[in-house]
């Protein structure tokens, strides 16, 4: 299902927008919002892939909310709603997904998330990757081969922290703890950054990883992991024990997951 959020200032719009959107078994509304900076909040700290907006609304407007909600997520699907077809004309110039006109009836919003859930499949996450038990990376169900275990463990690192930087230093720490921080020990870290973007690259995935000097993190909106299905609905049934076996320094996170389902 595609994880929704409809942003309409106007209640009655965003309320019958909602009413029609929930009878879909193709979307999940996440949360319906009349501000969208509110909207904007909610989406930098939950995983959104659809996004049903008003473009004509006070304070940032929706043509302006997409571009922040795609810095976000570059793979979101915008749909907009339009008052006017002046507005729908600008939404396409910034490579709108599909637009819909005010006054619009049932067969209108089944017609878009219709249009959502194909392109959701043509969109969908190049990589998978299961945290829970030994950590893997798939590619449509095939196994990514890294023949650095380093670089293999330092993307696992960049998972656990969701998208937050993690430091040269602090990678070298959990990655090579019986080595002090020195020049040799930091060519290995540099080693570990560039095999695993060739790994990515290969794979056609080097949006999903970022360096720049003395840090790195990943994109999390571009993958499909299910530490992060766990983290958007805590109610899934997971075992922490088995979170990340392979790395001790993921027992910190494998301890917190566990208390927060005691």
């Amino acid at each position: 299902m595609l994880r929704t959020i409809l942003v309409d200032d106007n209640q009655l719009f965003l309320e019958i927008l909602q009413d029609i959107s929930v009878l879909s078994q193709h979307v999940a509304i996440l949360g319906a919002f009349q501000s969208p900076l509110d909207a904007l909040h909610f989406a930098r700290n939950n995983t959104v892939d659809f996004a049903f907006l008003d473009i004509d609304m006070p304070g940032l407007n929706g043509l302006e909310l997409g571009r922040e909600l795609r810095k976000l997520y570059p793979k979101i699907i915008l749909i907009y709603v339009a008052s006017e077809p002046g507005y729908c004309a600008e939404a396409m110039r910034m490579k709108a997904d599909f637009y819909i006109c005010k006054p619009y009836v049932c067969r209108d919003i089944a017609e878009a998330i219709e249009r959502a859930r194909l392109l959701s499949h043509r969109l969908r996450q190049r990589l998978t990757v299961r945290t829970f038990g030994h950590f893997d990376v798939f590619d449509r169900e095939q196994p990514l081969y890294f023949s650095n275990a380093k670089s293999k463990e330092l993307l696992a690192m960049c998972i656990d922290r969701c998208g937050s930087a993690v430091s040269m230093e602090e990678a070298i720490e959990a990655l090579w703890p019986e080595r002090p921080i020195d020049e040799k020990t930091k060519r290995l870290y540099r080693k570990a950054v560039i095999m695993l973007k060739q790994v990515l690259a290969q794979h056609n995935s080097s949006d999903i990883f970022h360096s720049v000097r003395g840090s790195c993190n990943i994109n999390p909106g571009v993958l499909d992991c299910d530490y992060y299905d766990h983290l958007n609905s805590p109610s899934l049934s997971i075992n922490a024990q088995d979170y990340m076996l392979d790395y001790t320094w993921a027992e910190e996170t494998a301890a917190k997951i566990y208390f927060e389902q005691s």
